[in-house]
């Protein structure tokens, strides 16, 4: 494709589906991999790596893998230690790297110079975290609780964590936050309830809820700290925020036809990024396959640089130069794939040019991103990887001890029975965007066994090829973290030894209405 350069050695790394026996096989390592940081990488990425469980390393701008560092379940969301101003790398004192795990409800604290776990933090359960901001001295993390309608504000030296309930008894889900620069609130969208919770940081209580936009997804600050805007996933605008009123001020509408583009009665908007000289905005339009540029002066749309496909998250470098992409799909980009996710990806843009000069596959699927300059990074200056090259890349993302296999698609009706010899058989069926059953109970100490179809011929609302559905229970974890392809049944087996009500929920993003794709497993005392 004119303009993009494949990064021929990330392939050869991650090229690799996910498959058969045991729910996903971890990527294949490359034989004579290479042996340091790339001499022209000014910078490194830190990456969740989603349902791999792992916090991924990578070089920038060869976007080459340098390691996978395993963390738990299903990561989203890395942030530095240091302080969280300004721009949405933060300022980074370059000790840790902070990242929250949804499948087991914990927060991950990574030694930047060792490249290892050195701890973690457990939020009580259940909770499921989507996303965490640190404070500006950097003492304090908050977290959403997407799969429970609550908020976590967590004290990292003593690992304190309280907990608030923001649902109002209603269906919640707290999605992406941010916290103030001078420190006062947080800041925290929520997808249910269609606007923005902001929460007192000193009093840990919220003060205000703000309607803004429909089913909103990302919330960040302008460099100046000065307006919050709110990516109204739905709406297909953003609802400007204005910190000093904490009211909406104006709305930016993505909609409009722009050079190569027709005008987009939907066109997605979940992340946006600020240059530094105040002047533009980039936001990333998932329907749409393209990033919008914003005028930060006339708050208008004024371009939209297309990608491929379907991006998420992005990331800008502290001297905006380049903009990272994170795309779910890479439907027919790299040989060997089949199918529509296979494998997800990460595209660089260079702004001077405001194109993408080069794209690398990733582990599925990429969430946020941080990036840091390279010479911050002690434990990255001439690090060699080990002997064996790049097998650093296996993601232990799953349990040992429970057994899975992929097979052809189950036929059986949905639904619950007892075997023979006592065990309980789930029938599940995924599909765009929901479970069915919705709901399965079973007892405490229950051996269980799922038995779970994807059934979809196509993505909900895109009609994309029909995707990968994962599938996870929270603070089941590694026991029940599984993918399938469309046509596929996977059948594992699990003790129900912890008793309550867990989210279930799709874990590999699967379309527009991803976040919907949830229902409940409850264990009965």
């Amino acid at each position: 494709m004119k303009n993009v350069k494949i990064v021929q050695t990330a392939v050869k790394l991650l090229i690799t589906l996910f498959a058969v026996t045991a729910g996903w096989e971890a990527y294949a390592a490359v034989p004579g991999g290479a042996a340091q940081l790339n001499a022209k990488d000014e910078y490194v990425i830190f990456a969740s790596g989603g349902i791999s469980g792992t916090l991924q390393v990578i070089g920038l701008p060869s976007l080459q893998t340098l390691k996978l560092i395993p963390v738990g379940v299903d990561t989203h969301e890395p942030v530095f230690s240091g302080s969280n101003k300004p721009g949405t790398n933060g300022t980074p004192d370059g000790r840790y790297v902070f990242i929250n795990d949804k499948g087991d409800s914990s927060v991950g604290v990574v030694d930047i110079a060792t490249q290892e776990l050195v701890r973690k933090i457990n939020i009580p359960a259940p909770f499921g975290p989507h996303h965490i901001a640190i404070t500006p001295d950097g003492k304090t993390l908050f977290a959403t609780g997407e799969l429970s309608g609550k908020m976590a504000k967590i004290d990292i030296a003593s690992g304190k964590v309280e907990v608030i309930d923001v649902s109002d008894g209603q269906e919640s889900a707290p999605d992406y936050l941010l916290v103030t620069h001078d420190g006062k609130y947080c800041m925290a969208t929520d997808y249910y309830r269609s606007g923005v919770h902001v929460i007192e940081v000193d009093g840990f209580k919220r003060v205000k809820f703000i309607p803004a936009g429909k089913n909103p997804h990302g919330i960040d600050l302008t460099m100046d700290g000065k307006l919050a805007f709110v990516a109204g996933k739905l709406s297909g605008n953003i609802p400007v925020i204005d910190i000093a009123t904490m009211e909406v001020v104006r709305e930016i509408d993505l909609t409009p036809a722009v050079a190569g583009f027709n005008k987009s009665p939907a066109p997605g908007p979940l992340h946006t990024v600020f240059t530094n000289d105040g002047k533009w905005a980039y936001t990333t339009l998932f329907v749409d396959n393209a990033v919008a540029k914003i005028d930060l002066g006339t708050m208008t749309m004024v371009k939209k640089i297309p990608v491929h496909y379907r991006p998420g998250h992005l990331q800008i470098t502290p001297d905006s130069k380049y903009i990272t992409v994170w795309n779910k799909y890479s439907t027919g980009l790299f040989a060997g794939s089949i199918s529509n996710q296979d494998p997800t990806n990460v595209e660089l843009i260079d702004l001077a040019k405001e194109e993408v000069v080069a794209r690398a596959p990733t582990v599925p699927e990429p969430h946020n991103a941080k990036i840091i300059k390279a010479d911050a990074v002690l434990g990255y200056l001439n690090a060699k990887l080990p002997p064996e090259g790049h097998a650093s890349l296996w993601a232990p993302h799953k349990d040992p001890n429970v057994k899975a296999r992929l097979v052809p698609e189950d036929k059986g009706a949905p639904g619950m029975s007892k075997t023979a010899d006592g065990v309980v058989e789930i029938r599940l069926q995924e599909f765009s965007y929901g479970f069915k059953p919705e709901t399965v109970t079973v007892k405490k100490g229950d051996k269980v066994r799922v038995i779970l179809t994807n059934i979809d011929k196509a993505t909900g609302l895109t009609n994309d090829p029909a995707p990968v559905h994962g599938f996870i229970i929270n603070e089941y974890g590694l026991q029940t973290n599984w993918g399938v392809p469309q046509g596929k049944s996977v059948i594992f087996e699990f003790v129900a030894d912890k008793p309550g009500k867990f989210a279930m929920f799709c874990s590999y993003f699967c379309g527009p209405l991803h976040l919907e794709m949830r229902g409940w497993f409850i264990v009965e005392a």
